[in-house]
């Protein structure tokens, strides 16, 4: 196997990893107070990487009502609603439905006529959209809908709007530049309701259960394998590289497996596989999104 691909599947299994490391940390720490601190720490690692690849993460002055826009969708407000869905729901259906940006940035484009989307790509997210009634069970006769299970969708299409807001932003600042000058206005976001929960939160109880999966999603999403997707989108091209991240939910839900306990009926496993077939549907093999970003 080409090396590009074993690194690719080596930064597919690290996020879905971070999603039931955090999702077991945060069983333990207040979910905002984690997240708050998480991004403490992970904004200068961003800036770190801006200079150790000889850039400096200068903006335009026009640029930063969009900045700011991008920077809410893809950090102040999703961050709350991809954490707080975790908190209430299984980290396999936070990450299954936490993927389905693709889907509700099919639709956005479409309501702005930005693009003319085929009749093929229409039917994946249907049959995405289905995937996730058989997912709640709608099938079974017993479909509920967790209040983890929308927060985890409204992050979705929170995320397919940022997608296309910086869509508009990728031409005139590189990768890690635009990362880290959203991340540093998204954090700045996050402190005014985070800083209060972290500062009633006693850090010196915490051990390795919540600060290792900490150091994990601190160091993972950013400095550890975002290089090596970025390198499998110049080898591959960014449509090939992006079908990868399809095998995430996947992998989140198999470690969830042995980390958390975690027990699925068929109806959920059917459910997710028709998801994905949609997602794969809807976002054809010539296409990807064009805003880059770190997973949560």
């Amino acid at each position: 196997m080409p090396l590009v691909y074993l690194g690719l599947l080596y930064v597919v299994a690290c996020w879905g990893l971070n999603t039931v490391l955090v999702k077991s940390a945060i069983t333990i720490f207040n979910p905002v107070a984690f997240t708050t601190i998480r991004f403490l720490a992970m904004t200068p690692l961003a800036f770190a990487l801006v200079y150790a690849s000889g850039q400096r993460p200068s903006i335009r002055r026009e640029d930063l009502p969009a900045l700011i826009v991008c920077a809410a969708l893809g950090y102040g407000i999703y961050q709350f609603l991809w954490i707080l869905g975790l908190a209430n729901t299984t980290a396999f259906a936070n990450s299954l439905f936490g993927s389905m940006s693709p889907i509700f940035t099919l639709g956005i484009v479409a309501l702005m006529g930005q693009e003319r989307v085929r009749h093929l790509r229409w039917a994946g997210a249907g049959i995405a959209l289905f995937g996730v009634a058989v997912f709640e069970g709608a099938l079974a006769g017993r479909a509920t809908f967790r209040l983890g299970d929308v927060l985890s969708l409204l992050s979705a299409v929170c995320f397919a709007g940022y997608n296309i807001s910086a869509s508009r932003l990728v031409n005139r600042y590189s990768p890690v530049v635009l990362v880290a000058v959203t991340m540093t206005i998204g954090t700045l976001m996050i402190l005014p309701i985070g800083a209060p929960q972290l500062l009633h939160t006693n850090l010196r109880q915490f051990g390795w259960a919540v600060w290792g999966p900490f150091a994990f999603a601190v160091l993972f999403p950013i400095v550890l394998t975002w290089p090596v997707w970025n390198y499998g989108i110049a080898r591959l091209g960014a449509a090939r590289t992006s079908l990868f991240g399809f095998l995430v939910p996947i992998i989140a839900g198999i470690i969830s497996v042995p980390i958390l306990g975690a027990r699925f009926e068929a109806h959920q496993i059917i459910g997710a596989a028709l998801c994905l077939g949609g997602m794969a549907l809807a976002v054809p093999a010539g296409r990807a999104p064009t805003a880059v970003r770190t997973e949560p």
